[in-house]
């Protein structure tokens, strides 16, 4: 592994954590073609998501204050926001490790991958239309409820999507903030709520990624070889630097554009996008070019 590895990596993870084009397939596809289907090191993959938590802690700086007071009662709409992130994440920690062995056989078939994607294609189609229409209503009661305005069953809805989804192909973002919009809230509520929802949910994917780095850790064993960094590496310093600043980096970068892009309904470029990787993830995956069959 050497620097551009790490450059690139740190890049896909952080545009593709936000964007909602999934960043495990991209991840995955970059894995095959850098390392011949060799999962990145551990130590490497909680570090990008550190990366994309930098991101969000820094976009979303005023948001986090707000919270923060709300849980001690000096702030009403941060506390209501708490927890309703609270209760977004029960769903997703529940559907998540029931789904966990099943993610990660996917790993083998980037055709899952395509699937999912494709998935993610119809489900943006969808969100931006649904938002187009209720933009052009002239009646503010249905054009959508802001984020103020959300449910408990929105938060849980929300949840279950991400909880189900995640490590599929079916992209993070994507499918939270396409669910929030099926739910009646404004896309622009919906895709603030998904980025804060991320911050708790790339934490807990970073520290369950980080018990299996800690265990020979503390038992004074050496790390296997999936975890460490192969024979003949650069620097894992240096790796590690780079790729969290990558990451953080262009993470930020691709909060602030899909934050523009769904102020105005301006979803179809993604789509368009998860349509076309989509199907050639499906061609490699099912023709054995990469992965399996």
């Amino acid at each position: 592994m050497n620097l551009i590895h790490a450059i690139l990596l740190g890049l896909i993870q952080g545009l593709t954590e936000f964007l909602p084009v999934s960043s495990t397939a991209h991840l995955t596809l970059a894995e095959h073609l850098m390392f011949h289907g060799r999962a990145m090191p551990l130590a490497f993959d909680v570090l990008l998501h550190v990366g994309t938590l930098l991101a969000l802690f820094v976009y979303f700086r005023q948001e986090l204050v707000q919270i923060f007071m709300g849980c001690f009662g000096r702030d009403k709409e941060g506390r209501r926001l708490a927890i309703w992130l609270f209760v977004a994440m029960i769903p997703t920690g529940i559907f998540g490790l029931a789904t966990k062995g099943i993610k990660e056989a996917a790993k083998e078939h980037l055709w899952v991958y395509g699937l999912g994607l494709l998935c993610t294609s119809a489900l943006l189609f969808v969100a931006n239309r649904l938002s187009q229409d209720r933009v052009n209503l002239q009646n503010e009661d249905l054009a959508g409820r802001d984020i103020q305005g959300l449910r408990p069953m929105d938060a849980l809805a929300v949840g279950t999507i991400q909880g189900i989804g995640g490590g599929f192909g079916l992209s993070r973002s994507g499918s939270t903030i396409a669910m929030g919009v099926f739910r009646g809230l404004k896309l622009p509520a919906s895709t603030r709520f998904s980025f804060l929802l991320g911050m708790p949910t790339i934490a807990a994917a970073a520290a369950v990624e980080l018990r299996g780095l800690l265990k020979p850790i503390m038992k004074h064993l050496p790390l296997p070889a999936d975890m460490a960094f192969p024979a003949g590496s650069s620097s894992p310093l240096m790796l590690c630097i780079v790729g969290v600043a990558a990451a953080a980096i262009s993470g930020y970068f691709a909060i602030g554009l899909l934050d523009r892009f769904t102020r105005k309904p301006k979803l179809n470029g993604f789509a368009i996008y998860c349509l076309g990787m989509g199907l050639v993830l499906v061609v490699l995956g099912s023709t054995g070019i990469l992965g399996h069959n």
